[in-house]
């Protein structure tokens, strides 16, 4: 009886870990913020390009330098929440094993 609870507890820590392991794979693969961030650069070059002939155009290109470094560091965080996932998933899988050894 005590066995079977240590197995199917195993079983489903291995199910989990393998889970947040590839969730984590798919958040640091999904290239979701890349095309916004293509966009952004290709507008800021534009709006930078009207800025030599106009003063009032400072405040806007302030304000998409500032909106470029928010997505790169929303793009930072995503790989960190990625990164941490792939690594305590497979942490979960070694403790499973490691309870699949004592059985």
């Amino acid at each position: 009886m005590t066995s079977e609870i240590q197995i199917a507890m195993s079983v489903s820590l291995f199910m989990i870990g393998v889970l947040s392991s590839l969730s984590g794979l798919w958040i640091i693969l999904a290239k979701e913020y890349h095309q916004t961030m293509k966009q952004m650069a290709t507008q800021s070059v534009r709006i930078s390009g009207r800025a030599v002939t106009q003063d009032t155009v400072a405040p806007l290109i302030d304000s998409a330098a500032r909106m470029v470094e928010a997505v790169t560091q929303l793009i930072r965080t995503a790989a960190g929440v990625g990164a941490f996932l792939c690594i305590a998933g497979v942490a979960i899988c070694v403790i499973s094993f490691w309870m699949i050894g004592r059985v």
